[in-house]
């Protein structure tokens, strides 16, 4: 009976780590110049395309936050992989129309520019 409630208190934080974030990669990058403001957040793994101009895959649960002084994007995935995209405080969506797609290409052009630590 010991091995048991073992077993679900390893459970249990196994859980809570997962549901934390704990333990997986974080990465905070934060850059002030000439008025200008520049941050990069990422929870998990994020894949560009060859062409650096999108996203091709999050890690599962991972998250990717870009934001200036003009633009915030919010790309998510969910436990199957499944990205969802949300610009300036806007509905979260997974189908980006032209002027996202354009966004989001300057957004992922401007963080390989700062060598951002992605795949």
């Amino acid at each position: 009976m010991k091995t048991l409630g073992y077993i679900l208190v390893v459970i249990g934080i196994i859980a809570l780590l997962d549901a934390c974030h704990i333990g997986g990669r974080h990465t905070v990058i934060v850059e002030n110049a000439n008025g200008k403001e520049r941050r990069i957040e990422y929870r998990g793994y994020t894949y560009f395309t060859p062409d650096s101009t999108a996203i091709s895959r999050i890690s599962p649960n991972g998250t990717m936050i870009y934001k200036t002084n003009d633009l915030e994007i919010q790309a998510e995935s969910d436990h199957a992989g499944k990205i969802t995209y949300q610009f300036n405080g806007g509905e979260k969506h997974t189908d980006l129309d032209n002027n996202e797609k354009v966004s989001l290409a300057r957004a992922v052009k401007d963080m390989m520019k700062v060598e951002h630590g992605t795949k």
